[in-house]
C-alpha cells in the first residue's frame, strides 16, 4: 500500500519530467538543425547530443540492496533485480521507461510477482546502480547481457522469457526480440522512434526505430497503450499495431495517459495480461545467438 501511494505521488513529478524531455529534444532538435544547416553539419550535430538529451536518469531514489552487478565490459556492472518464475511459470525482462530506475519500479515488480510472473528488471548504464554512460547502443548491450544471463546462468528457457518494455524500454525490448526467439513482446505505451515522439523523425540518426524493426519481429505481440497518453500518442502504438506480424493483439486503456496505466485498467490489465500468455504458444526454436560485444 505504501508502495503505491508513493508511486502517486511520484507518477506528477515523472510525467512533468518526460514532458520536458520530449520538448527539450524537440527545441534541441529544431534549433541545431536550424544551425547546422548553415554550416551543412545536420547530420553530425544531431548525432552527437541526441543521447545526451533522450536519457534522463533520476537520480536521489532509494536504491534495492538485493541485486545482482553483470559485468557487461571490463570496468561497466549494470544492476538486474530478479524474482524467479515459480514451477513452470514465465519470466519477464523487464525494461523500464526513462527517469525511473530499480528504485522506483520495486512496486510493480512487486505486483508482476504476487500474478505468478518470474521477472529480471535491469537499470540502462548510467542509471541506478548501473555504471557506464546512457546511449541507444548501451541499453542493446545491456538488455542482451540480461538475456545471456537468463538463459546461460539461470538456466531459464527462451520459450519461458516474455520480452516486456515500458516506454523507453520498448527501444531495447524491440531490439531484442528481432534477435532471438522468446515466448512473446510485450509493448507497453511504445513509440515509432525517439524523434518521431518529438516530431522530427525526418532528421538522421534517429535513436530506437522501433517501427522499422517491429515488421522483423517473429512471436506474438501484445501492445498496451493509453488513449490519452499525452507522452507517447496512442498512435503511436496503433501504428506499430498495424505493421506488426501476427498473432498479435491491442489493448487500449481508456482514460489512461502515459504513467497511470495500471492505475487506469485496474484487474482488466492482468486479465489481458494472463490470456495473452495463456494463449503465446511456447517458442519451439533456440534463442538465436547474439552478436559480440552487443551491438546491433
Amino acid at each position: 500500500m505504501m508502495d503505491a501511494l508513493q508511486q502517486n505521488d511520484e507518477r506528477p513529478a515523472r510525467n512533468r519530467k518526460r514532458q520536458r524531455v520530449f520538448r527539450t529534444l524537440r527545441a534541441g532538435l529544431i534549433s541545431l538543425a536550424i544551425a547546422a544547416l548553415s554550416f551543412g553539419l545536420i547530420s553530425c550535430a544531431t548525432g552527437c547530443v541526441a543521447d545526451s538529451i533522450i536519457f534522463q536518469p533520476p537520480g536521489g531514489s532509494p536504491q534495492p540492496p538485493d541485486v545482482t552487478m553483470l559485468e557487461v565490459e571490463p570496468g561497466i556492472r549494470i544492476a538486474v533485480r530478479y524474482s524467479p518464475p515459480p514451477e513452470n511459470g514465465v519470466v519477464l525482462l523487464y525494461s523500464h521507461g526513462n527517469a525511473e530506475d530499480l528504485g522506483m519500479i520495486r512496486y510493480r515488480m512487486k505486483q508482476y510477482v504476487e500474478r505468478g510472473c518470474g521477472i529480471a528488471a535491469y537499470d540502462y548504464e548510467g542509471y541506478g546502480q548501473s555504471g557506464g554512460t546512457p546511449s541507444e547502443s548501451a541499453t542493446y548491450r545491456d538488455i542482451e547481457r540480461v538475456w545471456t544471463w537468463l538463459v546461460e546462468e539461470q538456466k531459464i528457457a527462451p520459450e519461458s522469457i516474455v520480452i516486456h518494455g515500458f516506454s523507453l524500454g520498448t527501444g531495447p525490448s524491440c531490439h531484442l526480440a528481432e534477435k532471438v526467439k522468446a515466448r512473446a513482446l510485450v509493448l507497453e505505451a511504445p513509440f515509432l522512434s525517439t524523434f518521431a515522439v518529438a516530431g522530427m523523425d525526418f532528421l538522421p540518426f534517429d535513436r530506437f526505430p522501433n517501427i522499422d524493426r517491429i515488421a522483423k519481429i517473429e512471436m506474438p505481440l501484445l501492445i498496451i497503450h493509453g488513449d490519452a497518453d499525452r507522452i507517447i500518442p496512442h498512435a503511436h502504438g496503433e501504428k506499430l499495431f498495424e505493421a506488426a506480424n501476427e498473432p498479435k493483439k491491442f489493448y487500449t486503456v481508456e482514460g489512461a495517459g502515459h504513467n497511470n496505466i495500471l492505475l487506469k485498467a485496474g484487474e482488466r490489465y492482468w486479465m489481458t495480461l494472463k490470456e495473452f500468455l495463456d494463449s503465446a504458444p511456447a517458442a519451439s526454436a533456440p534463442a538465436a545467438p547474439l552478436p559480440p560485444g552487443g551491438r546491433p
